[in-house]
């Protein structure tokens, strides 16, 4: 409708004005031949017909919409042209008028729906009618001659509206095509957004579980370590909360060792997976002096970096925690990475822990588990009085 509508508005008045003028053209030579030849009477009926036929050209560009309208307007059109050809003229000016008011007509239909069937059953529908008006006038022998005279003279109307309409459809198309456009990139606009947002949220996350793993733990041990001094030294048990201080030391210079080593997690990751794994492993050892089993196969790696990443940090929170509950004296980790597919094992002799209960402050383990919801892998963690047992296997996505 409101595509209609425009075309309506675009072609109305340099369209119509040709009308007007090719009509009226013919117009004054009818109404000169009918008064040198005719009567006063026909001459004043001609030219009321004529100012009513262009008339109803221009009240269509308003009501090229309305359907009842289309049953009024088009009979009453055909009906002016037939009573103004059959005036008595002298000469061929009514041949010219059938012609060229019905070709307007064609035209018209053109300029107003386009290359539409409604166009091309109502054009057929105007030349039909004009051929038996010029069979009529003509008679079957000048048929042929009167029908191409009248594509030549009158064809280009038609022609130039189908040529007309084409472009108007292309630069719809266009204009579409644009809209889609801004349409697109709004909606690119608004995604980046929003996976900006998520990956901040994300980011936050990630650095809630490096904190938890490192200061909150250790800080958490050491007030408790310096209340128990503070009761110690409340009831003169010098000794004893000497010996706490000493052991928060100890507490206080590993919780700044995996500070830093958070710190620098964060900061950058080794672009070698071996190495990765290997410099954790050996900072364990270095740490606690236990020995350390290891089985690295990363040759064949074809998973994200975001996948190996969360699976160094898994292995980064079981080893802190072999570290802290433990007292294990033997590790053993596997690391291997073959038909692309991740297997991470660490294994330790330690005195294991209840896995089924459920104690606020586990954060270490429930970081481990979001990890390995976030890469669509599976996490299990198994422990008894003979040691404890992680494994984290995940697939290429």
């Amino acid at each position: 409708m409101e595509q209609n509508s425009s075309k309506s508005v675009f072609i109305s008045y340099p369209f119509y004005i040709f009308i007007s003028l090719l009509i009226g053209v013919i117009a004054i030579v009818g109404i000169r031949d009918l008064w040198n030849f005719s009567s006063p009477t026909y001459t004043a009926l001609f030219s009321f017909l004529i100012l009513l036929h262009i008339g109803l050209f221009w009240a269509n560009t308003r009501q090229e919409e309305n359907s009842r309208w289309w049953f009024f307007y088009y009979p009453a059109q055909v009906i002016l042209i037939v009573v103004m050809v059959n005036l008595p003229f002298a000469n061929d000016i009514n041949l010219t008028l059938l012609g060229s008011s019905t070709l307007c007509l064609i035209g018209e239909s053109l300029g107003l729906w386009g290359n539409t069937r409604r166009a091309l059953y109502l054009g057929v529908f105007l030349f039909s009618f004009m051929v038996v008006m010029l069979y009529f006038a003509v008679g079957r022998d000048r048929l042929l001659i009167a029908v191409s005279s009248m594509l030549v003279n009158g064809g280009f109307i038609v022609l130039l509206m189908v040529m007309f309409n084409q472009q108007l459809i292309e630069r719809q198309k266009a204009e579409e095509l644009a809209e889609s456009l801004e349409s697109a990139n709004a909606k690119l606009a608004a995604s980046a957004a929003k996976i900006e947002s998520l990956t901040l949220q994300n980011e936050r996350q990630r650095m809630a579980r490096e904190l938890h793993d490192t200061l909150a733990q250790g800080v958490a041990g050491l007030v408790l370590q310096l209340e128990a001094v503070k009761a110690h030294l409340n009831t003169n048990r010098t000794e004893r909360a000497s010996a706490i201080v000493e052991q928060s030391l100890v507490r206080a210079r590993s919780t700044l060792a995996d500070s830093r080593a958070a710190i620098d997690d964060l900061r950058a990751t080794s672009t070698n997976l071996s190495d990765a794994i290997r410099e954790k492993i050996e900072r364990f050892k270095q740490a606690t002096g236990i020995p350390c089993e290891t089985r690295i196969s990363v040759n064949e790696n074809q998973l994200s970096a975001e996948t190996t990443n969360h699976a160094l940090n898994i292995l980064s929170e079981s080893l802190t925690n072999i570290v802290r509950h433990a007292q294990a004296t033997q590790v053993k980790v596997v690391f291997m990475i073959q038909n692309q597919n991740l297997q991470l094992e660490v294994r330790d002799n330690g005195k294991g822990f209840d896995v089924n209960q459920k104690t606020s402050g586990h954060y270490g383990l429930i970081g481990m588990h979001e990890r390995a919801r976030l890469t669509g892998g599976m996490l299990s963690v198994e422990s008894d009085a003979n040691g404890t047992c992680v494994q984290f296997i995940v697939g290429r996505s």
